[in-house]
């Protein structure tokens, strides 16, 4: 009986030890309750409120990460299917544009429900898990590295072979920087309304699909994602695309890219175990 007694107790300090390792994981993905900003919080609570499809979580990122994000924000923005399929699913990251960066979170969260990634998954209405970086300079890939390392190692229900990268203005250059550099983490990529111009090595990128976007009337970056679009034919990749939306501006080039459904159903054909 002792025994018995002994054995149960054992087990119950183990289950106990087993949930505080669970808290503490769960703790590192710090939830909206947990991080001290009413105005952000109660922004997040009315897009969850006016959502249907997707359900929008605040990401703390742990002080041991943050060291490694340079000008990261430690906040970042998620989004989930509110019907969460079986399986794993695939990461979108949708990097903002230069005007992110003098937003406070808050007004940075309200932008992107409305013209930004999580306004496009939510119109999309399809199975894949956002995830929106803010960053108080440009875009850093070894940043961006660390931070993907970071999610692919503590989010187990994403699909490592399936990730996503795309941008506008500031994000799309950032876009085209990360995967210029670490073409190999993504299935496609759709860096937009940038001025793209020669930068970037295009052979490097052969294998990945790729969309460019910008307003017609966008300048040099119309032309820049035009001449992006050219060099990579030409270095031979045949997934490459191009829309040039007419008569669109910067910020009415931005809204059509962060509207376009077909760009995601694009975008979630491909897989890295496809090349």
């Amino acid at each position: 009986m002792k025994k018995i007694t002994l054995i149960l107790l054992f087990l119950c300090c183990v289950s106990a030890l087993w949930a505080q390792n669970e808290m503490q994981s769960l703790q590192e993905k710090t939830s909206a309750d947990s991080i001290s900003n009413p105005a952000l919080n109660k922004t997040l609570e009315e897009i969850n409120d006016r959502f249907e499809h997707v359900y929008v979580e605040l990401v703390e990122w742990p002080d041991s990460l943050q060291k490694k994000l340079g000008k990261l924000k430690k906040v970042a923005f998620l989004a989930s299917p509110v019907k969460k399929p079986a399986g794993k699913l695939p990461l979108l990251i949708s990097l903002h544009g230069g005007g992110g960066k003098e937003m406070s979170l808050q007004q940075q969260l309200a932008r992107s429900a409305k013209v930004k990634g999580l306004g496009l998954v939510e119109l999309a209405q399809k199975e894949l898990i956002l995830l929106e970086p803010n960053t108080e300079g440009d875009w850093d890939v070894n940043s961006l590295n660390a931070m993907l390392d970071y999610v692919l190692k503590n989010y187990k229900e994403i699909d490592a072979n399936r990730v996503y990268v795309m941008g506008h203005s500031m994000g799309g250059r950032g876009t085209w920087a990360w995967i210029n550099k670490s073409s190999n983490r993504f299935a496609a990529a759709a860096p937009c309304g940038f001025s793209a111009g020669d930068t970037g090595d295009a052979e490097r990128l052969v294998n990945l699909p790729i969309w460019g976007m910008a307003g017609g009337d966008d300048g040099d970056r119309a032309t820049g994602i035009k001449m992006m679009v050219e060099r990579l034919r030409a270095a031979g990749n045949k997934n490459v695309k191009h829309t040039e939306f007419p008569g669109a501006n910067h910020a009415q080039g931005n809204a059509a890219v962060f509207s376009s459904v077909e760009l995601i159903d694009w975008m979630l054909q491909f897989s890295r175990e496809m090349d």
